[in-house]
């Protein structure tokens, strides 16, 4: 027994999406990562800076480095392993409090305790401890003894140097990010995740912040000289504080400014991925709404869906496929009359609710839409007789008289194309009867509201050869079409596709001129243009031997490849050419594959035969509806296309595809129920429903709770570390208050200094941090967002700064750490005079 499953295949096929969204969630979860790193290393700082003074102490009456390292090991374990290991315990409850609050963290309380959250314990454990332990290692060797003094211009260099050398990494950052395009590997086709691509924005961010730091000490000058002017203390005492940097403002200024620039981008992200969904929804569609099959006939489509409430605009989409320079292209049609009108800025800006046909974003076009596709539509040539009004049936006089007497003469059937408006072609035909007498025969339209005006565009006779009858010789005479007459200076001509001439074919009174084979297909040997008609032909049928045995099934026999047809088209007018290029805009790629550029000519080729003509006229970045990203592609007008068919003598362009434009929002969703309610429209595709499933990707949930979690969490680390740097600063300084106080300085004014000074680095943090954010955001967000299969989204994301939840965390961190300075402020600004000033004598 042999079990053949396409499960392994499925499972291949779903490695590129699983590892794009791991890479997804990596940026923000490194994010909290870097942002929890810098608050433990604050708190160890502020820890070991409290100590100092005692380890001095302890240092100066001869303890040793083991003893004043192993005490402060033992202080340190007694409160962080307990700490470590009741939040490893308390997450999964918390964890379950998001889920009810509909935070999308669906099974992760399951997984809190598992080995990967001991695994992040232990390692928080580690860092945390070499950030309390470390400076107790250097104090016990003599640093605070051995630090030498640095020069000022010593100083400036170093920083600079340092600047320079964080501005290097963040640019370098960049440019990887930049010439991949994503956070997968570069390095094998095997599909995985570059940490280094990963830690990129990390690290911009990081050294983004670092840099801006330099600003804080200028604007602690600019206050402070802006508060000479006036007689208080506090603005004066807190700019030179802040100034020279004595409150260590750094970190809780980096924490603060990471924080919210971590917020600033999720909420960029967040804002931006339904725009962004609904503008890769429209340029997989097209438009707004696609049409595919349907049971009603081509020509009867368009009034059914013009018709539908919401519906601006109606266009077919019509399609080629062949090489030009043995490059596979695809050639696309549309209406451009028809949706020249719908080709808009508003419906071309990034994130519309409602788009233009083809649904092209305004940053793809190479100037305006349209004008461009006005310019595919422009001078399309006669090549047809006009139908006035609107009519319901084509009447043609016509006449067809057969050299061999009837009973041995086999059916013969005129056929009509009528083009509608919009370039869509409907066939008509009826049987003749070979007696050579003029009738007008009736041929139907249909019974639907056709594209009108219209216009006829071929007239073919087509010859069922017989088994046994003589080969057929044919006087054809088609006197006029009612309502309508040849256009001045134009002629109908023999089309027929595959046609090689009259040689060979037998015609009455003419020689062969020795060709050794006849020719088996039908042909014409004579064409003219009778006074007051439309055409006369002579025509001769395919050979007998091909035909069919006599009998009812000579009436549907028809042979393959129209070889027992012959047709008449209109060529241009007053044109040397007996057909004129068809315009084309064509995409990026077309250029590129091809080598040519624009006003350039080249010929379609497709099944190894030469098609009609194209002239390139203009660029698109690429073409929406269309056979996907980076294939050659060409978009010309129907009109023209057919055109350039029928007096090529080609078969009709056919629809594809219907693309619909909707009035409103509101439109495209009653447009497309009342598709989905009549199955004889065929079925429907919209830009919401293909947006939704974008956005209802289940990749995406994993990035999408990560960006939630950073969200809500991002503020809880820069309230709780600055309030760390808050306590631990005005503790570091409470000698200095107890002199302020002593010389007179109120405890009021102590706590306007406290409150002034920190509100001074929160403001600034708020501000750095949120305009950090939003720029990191419009530089990293369109190099890191792609495709389920690792490509850059297509098209490009475009900055939507979700300025409202911007805020909003802006604020909320900025209020909190406010309300932290104020009710602190007034408990760190008491000081005990007596114990602070007996410095030393508690020794």
């Amino acid at each position: 027994m042999r079990a053949v499953s396409d499960i392994p295949e499925a499972l291949d096929a779903l490695r590129s999406p699983m590892m794009v969204a791991r890479s997804g969630m990596l940026v923000p979860v490194t994010m909290l990562g870097v942002l929890s790193a810098v608050t433990m290393v604050l708190t160890a700082r502020q820890l070991t800076e409290f100590r100092r003074a005692e380890l001095v102490l302890l240092l100066a009456r001869g303890a040793g480095r083991a003893r004043l390292l192993g005490g402060a090991a033992v202080e340190w374990s007694v409160f962080m392993v307990p700490a470590a290991i009741l939040g490893v315990w308390a997450a999964g409850p918390l964890l379950r409090v998001l889920e009810r609050s509909g935070l999308p963290v669906e099974g992760a309380a399951a997984e809190a305790a598992g080995s990967a959250t001991w695994a992040v314990a232990g390692t928080a454990l580690v860092l945390h401890g070499c950030a309390a332990l470390l400076p107790v290692v250097w104090t016990a060797d003599g640093g605070e003894r051995e630090a030498p003094s640095r020069s000022g211009r010593r100083v400036v260099v170093q920083r600079a140097g340092a600047d320079l050398v964080l501005a290097a990494v963040a640019v370098l950052a960049y440019l990887q990010l930049r010439q991949y395009e994503g956070l997968l590997s570069p390095a094998s086709s095997a599909v995985g995740f570059d940490p280094v691509l990963v830690l990129a924005p990390v690290v911009m961010t990081v050294a983004a912040a670092l840099l801006l730091l330099r600003l804080l000490p200028p604007l602690g000058r600019g206050l402070e000289a802006l508060a000479r002017r006036g007689r208080g203390l506090v603005a004066p005492l807190s700019g030179w504080q802040v100034s020279r940097g004595r409150s260590g403002q750094g970190a809780p200024v980096l924490l603060m400014a990471l924080a919210l620039a971590v917020g600033a981008l999720t909420t960029t992200v967040i804002a931006g991925e339904p725009p962004s969904d609904r503008d890769r929804a429209a340029f997989e569609v097209g438009a707004d709404l696609r049409v595919t099959g349907g049971e009603l006939p081509p020509g009867e489509r368009y009034g059914a869906l013009a018709g539908l409430p919401g519906v601006a605009a109606v266009t077919p989409l019509v399609s080629e496929v062949g090489t030009v320079r043995n490059t596979g292209t695809t050639v696309l049609g549309v209406d451009t009359a028809a949706v020249r009108s719908v080709a808009t800025p508003e419906r071309m800006a990034s994130g519309a609710w409602t788009h233009a046909v083809p649904a092209l974003r305004s940053d793809l076009d190479r100037g305006s839409l349209a004008e461009q596709l006005g310019r595919l539509g422009a001078d399309v040539p006669v090549h047809g007789m006009a139908l006035p009004g609107r009519p319901s049936s084509l009447d043609v006089q016509v006449s067809v008289a057969s050299a061999a007497p009837l009973g041995r003469t086999g059916p013969v059937w005129l056929s009509v194309q009528v083009e509608d408006a919009g370039g869509l072609v409907t066939t008509v035909q009826g049987r003749l009867t070979p007696d050579g007498v003029s009738r007008t025969v009736s041929l139907p339209l249909g019974s639907g509201a056709l594209h009108h005006p219209l216009q006829v565009t071929r007239l073919s006779l087509r010859s069922t050869p017989v088994k046994g009858f003589p080969r057929a010789t044919l006087t054809w005479t088609v006197s006029g079409v009612a309502g309508a007459s040849l256009p001045q200076g134009a002629r109908w001509t023999d089309v027929t596709p595959g046609s090689s001439g009259k040689a060979g074919l037998g015609c009455p009174g003419r020689s062969d001129g020795g060709r050794p084979v006849p020719v088996s297909r039908a042909g014409v040997c004579e064409e003219s243009r009778p006074d007051g008609g439309v055409l006369s032909a002579v025509v001769r049928g395919p050979i007998s031997e091909i035909g069919v045995e006599q009998g009812p099934g000579a009436e549907a026999f028809r042979l393959g490849a129209g070889t027992d047809t012959v047709s008449f088209g209109m060529p241009p007018a007053g044109s040397v050419a007996k057909v004129l290029p068809v315009p084309a805009l064509v995409n990026a790629a077309f250029l590129r594959e091809t080598g040519y550029a624009v006003g350039d000519r080249t010929r379609l080729v497709a099944g190894g035969v030469e098609q009609f003509e194209l002239q390139v006229v203009g660029e698109l970045a690429d073409l929406p509806g269309g056979r996907g990203r980076d294939v050659p592609q060409a978009l010309v007008d129907v009109r023209a296309l057919s055109a350039a068919r029928s007096e090529l003598g080609l078969d009709p362009v056919s629809d594809e595809a219907w693309l619909l434009a909707a009035a409103s929002k509101d439109g495209g969703v009653r447009a497309e129920q009342a598709i989905a309610a009549d199955p004889r429209l065929g079925v429907v595709d919209g830009v919401r429903a293909r947006a939704a499933a974008l956005a209802g990707d289940p990749f995406r949930h994993g990035r999408r709770s990560a960006l939630l979690l950073s969200l809500v969490l991002s503020p809880v680390f820069a309230v709780a570390g600055f309030t760390v740097h808050a306590v631990g600063s005005a503790r570091a300084r409470r000698r200095e208050f107890a002199v302020l106080r002593a010389l007179g300085v109120r405890r009021r004014q102590l706590s306007g200094v406290l409150r002034l000074e920190q509100l001074l680095v929160v403001g600034f943090a708020v501000l750095l941090g949120g305009a950090l954010g939003v720029v990191l955001a419009a530089v990293v967000l369109p190099l890191i967002m792609v495709d389920g299969g690792g490509l850059a989204v297509f098209p490009a994301l475009r900055l939507t700064v979700g300025w409202g939840w911007t805020a909003v965390v802006v604020l909320a961190t900025g209020l909190g750490a406010g309300a932290v300075v104020l009710v602190l402020s007034r408990m760190l600004a008491r000081v005990d005079l007596a114990r602070e000033l007996r410095a030393g004598e508690s020794g």
